[in-house]
């Protein structure tokens, strides 16, 4: 991996890849997590007018310009970051480069672009009502924080979507796209010592430093034990129940996590699945998941049934949980996991964009790639020891719980 800052502090990392394509990626620290309620909602927008125009590609350009050269591209948000991705022939390097760095730094925020896109988002938020899992998610983060960076959805609610005004998103990114506030990946089939003038020229006027929102969410407060229930127009009853989980600050708790969730509820033979399906015919379907954030985040149960009791599937699960304190994982299951989590990470960097998502991910949540290049290495010394632990500090609370069943019911 080739390292270098910009005079205005951005890092840049170039990873070679000969493989004919090139993969540019820009990574901001910024998502729902630095949102302050008025305005929750806004990173996600923001991501969608950013390819509406700058001073010198007008609506729908810089689309034309990257499909010209045959290439894709495309932005995501969360609550712990925003990217932007553009892969394209190596042999158009340079298209991607003046493309992807104009619209970092140079977006217009048109007004008229501004108010055709909230209509947009508005739909998109409307859709997420009508989807049983995404509103579950959002329900179950709600439910599970008091306060803190997390609490609030990634996409806003109706009211602070349609209370944002241009002028707050202007602001929100002249303070938060800034050099020390982001990090740009390349990977492909690129000359390091050939990129790093090109991009010191193009991402030379970036801003340095910003001036992040006063009152944006910081402490997280985890909310007390209680069983939400939404009612909607569904046909099975969707159940998420969560504990808390470390953050980016408890690096071996990180991992730890990573393999009690796996061998919980990855597949077929994990516990969720072959005691609440299986063995007791409770679910339809069940998995578990762990979102790994830089502040304290949550690890969940997601489960579908039909006639059972929610509250009783809710029991059993949790102590199927807490089973791991009193039957530690075997041997047998401890490989299993270690297995699942080693392809997954390494079937996820097949690609470019692959690459460049998850390095840039780390990157941006811990300020360095150390805790990806030793991934694997920890992920062999968790011992079955370490998972009964995480699941005394973890999974003795009892869990926030949503169900959103059918108005029926």
């Amino acid at each position: 991996m080739h390292h270098f800052t910009l005079d205005n502090g951005l890092p840049v990392l170039i990873k070679t890849v000969p493989n004919k394509v090139v993969t540019l990626d820009v990574w901001v620290n910024t998502g729902s997590a630095n949102e302050a309620p008025r305005i929750n909602g806004i990173s996600h927008f923001l991501e969608h007018m950013l390819f509406k125009g700058t001073p010198r590609y007008g609506p729908g350009e810089l689309d034309k310009v990257i499909m010209s050269v045959g290439g894709v591209w495309n932005a995501g948000t969360s609550k712990d970051f925003t990217h932007y991705y553009v892969t394209v022939a190596s042999p158009y390097f340079e298209t991607a480069l003046d493309c992807i760095s104009d619209m970092i730094q140079n977006s217009l925020i048109d007004s008229k672009e501004f108010d055709q896109e909230k209509m947009v988002i508005l739909e998109e938020y409307r859709r997420k009502q009508d989807n049983p899992f995404g509103l579950l998610y959002d329900e179950l983060y709600e439910a599970a924080y008091e306060a803190g960076p997390y609490r609030q959805s990634v996409l806003g609610s109706f009211e602070s979507i349609s209370d944002l005004k241009r002028d707050d998103m202007y602001d929100y990114y002249r303070r938060y796209y800034t050099a020390d506030n982001m990090v740009l990946l390349i990977v492909g089939d690129v000359d390091p010592a050939q990129c790093e003038p090109l991009v010191r020229k193009a991402f030379a006027g970036l801003a340095t430093k910003g001036q992040p929102l006063a009152d944006s969410p910081r402490d997280t407060l985890t909310g007390d034990p209680l069983l939400h229930r939404v009612r909607k127009d569904v046909n099975e009853t969707y159940l998420g129940t969560a504990f808390s989980a470390p953050g980016m600050d408890r690096e071996r708790d990180v991992i730890a996590m990573d393999i009690a969730l796996t061998l919980l509820g990855d597949g077929a033979s994990s516990r969720l699945y072959r005691i609440l399906k299986e063995e007791k015919r409770l679910v339809n379907s069940v998995s578990a998941g762990y979102a790994t954030h830089r502040y304290p985040g949550m690890a969940y149960i997601a489960a579908t049934l039909s006639d059972a009791d929610p509250e009783h599937v809710v029991t059993e699960a949790t102590n199927i949980f807490r089973g791991l304190i009193t039957n530690p994982p075997t041997e047998a299951e401890m490989n299993k996991a270690r297995r699942v989590i080693r392809n997954g990470l390494l079937f996820g960097m097949e690609t470019n964009t692959g690459q460049s998502s998850t390095i840039g991910y780390y990157y941006t949540i811990t300020g360095s790639t150390q805790f990806l290049d030793n991934y694997l290495t920890q992920i062999d010394s968790i011992t079955a020891t370490d998972i009964t632990n995480i699941a005394n500090t973890y999974f003795t609370k009892d869990p926030i719980t949503v169900i959103v069943e059918p108005k029926s019911n």
